[in-house]
């Protein structure tokens, strides 16, 4: 077809067709029109919404400086770090703490508006759950939030996505942007829980008196002296600021009052393999000998903690976790599946609706 007959088709198109169109075009211009302005209405009001219920959680986002400055004033923290500590974290042998607490401090970052908006959201659906459920939990004046790239902690604990010293919780950069994927955001939330949960304990003995009794652990009135055998691998949790609790474990057919502590069997220049690495929870006796039990090989440590974790390297860790689980899914657990110990979360939920 040659371009005049193309040029007189197109001149035989009815004027009535053409207008047709043109009011299909406007119809359908409209009609995205109002779906976007929808979108945006109910963006505005999830926004709200969410300002609302997570201001019911006091706390307030730092700055790359002040959350640079809250690292560096640890010096309870930091000052007690053994060789081990730091080289493990540094993955250099040799390293220095002044190298590492100025690695940990270029770590921290601003958070973005969007940072600051997920966190919101999700403290939000937190109060929304306290407040559903009728729960009295402690109080906490302010809690702060620090964003991290968190490489350091890695060294000890691979993957780690969150920790906390008093009342700051520190969260990973990458954790916080992919909370808004479904299934990274029911991990988010149990995250959120956990470090909460240690900002609660750290801050009101009773409860993190009572919490530990459900699992077995009485918290002594000050820390014990950890013997030259475990000092020498110990490696230090953000999350555990004391080694005050003890629990009786069974070990070689004995009952043993013991208390936990984290070390790595290997020094980091002795360390050839992930497995010589690997981070191990001990028992220690608190009658001040000079051993410690390898938890998970020569005692009935799950007699002591339960079953509901993996996570038993502490009472405090423990707990966040079940704390985490019984805020998160109740009594039911995650799915309906429940737990193989629900007595522990139930334990959680009475304390928690006093």
């Amino acid at each position: 077809m040659d371009k005049e007959m193309k040029e007189e088709m197109q001149g035989k198109i009815p004027k009535e067709v053409k207008v047709r169109k043109k009011g299909k075009k406007g119809i359908f211009g409209k009609i995205m029109g109002c779906i976007l302005i929808l979108l945006l209405v109910l963006l505005l009001s999830d926004i709200c919404i969410t300002e609302i219920y997570a201001r019911k959680i006091p706390h307030r986002f730092a700055t790359a400086d002040e959350g640079k400055n809250l690292l560096l004033t640890e010096n309870d923290y930091y000052g007690s770090f053994t060789q081990n500590d730091i080289e493990y974290r540094m993955t250099r042998s040799g390293a220095t703490l002044d190298e590492l607490l100025e690695v940990s401090a270029h770590e921290v970052k601003d958070f973005t508006i969007i940072d600051k908006y997920l966190i919101d959201r999700q403290l939000a659906k937190m109060a929304r759950k306290i407040k559903k459920n009728g729960y009295d939990l402690p109080s906490v004046d302010e809690v702060v939030y620090i964003k991290t790239d968190m490489t350091v902690e890695n060294g000890i604990c691979r993957g780690a996505t969150g920790y906390t010293h008093g009342t700051n919780i520190y969260l990973n950069s990458v954790s916080i942007l992919t909370s808004a994927i479904p299934e990274a955001g029911d991990y988010f939330e149990s995250l959120m829980w956990h470090e909460y949960y240690h900002c609660l304990s750290r801050n009101n003995p009773e409860f993190r008196k009572e919490m530990y009794s459900l699992i077995n652990f009485t918290v002594a009135d000050e820390d014990f002296e950890m013997p030259p055998s475990v000092q020498a691998m110990y490696v230090s949790n953000p999350d555990v600021e004391h080694h005050d609790s003890y629990a009786t474990f069974n070990i070689g057919g004995k009952d043993i009052d013991c208390y936990t502590a984290t070390v790595k069997l290997k020094k980091f220049a002795d360390a050839q393999s992930e497995e010589d690495a690997e981070t191990v929870p001990v028992l220690v006796p608190i009658d001040g000998t000079d051993t410690y039990y390898i938890m998970e090989k020569e005692s009935n440590y799950q007699d002591v903690f339960g079953k509901n974790t993996d996570y038993v390297d502490d009472p405090e860790e423990c707990m966040a976790k079940n704390f985490s689980f019984a805020m998160q899914y109740g009594i039911e657990g995650k799915g309906g599946e429940g737990y193989p110990n629900p007595e522990i979360i139930q334990g959680v939920i009475d304390i928690v609706s006093k």
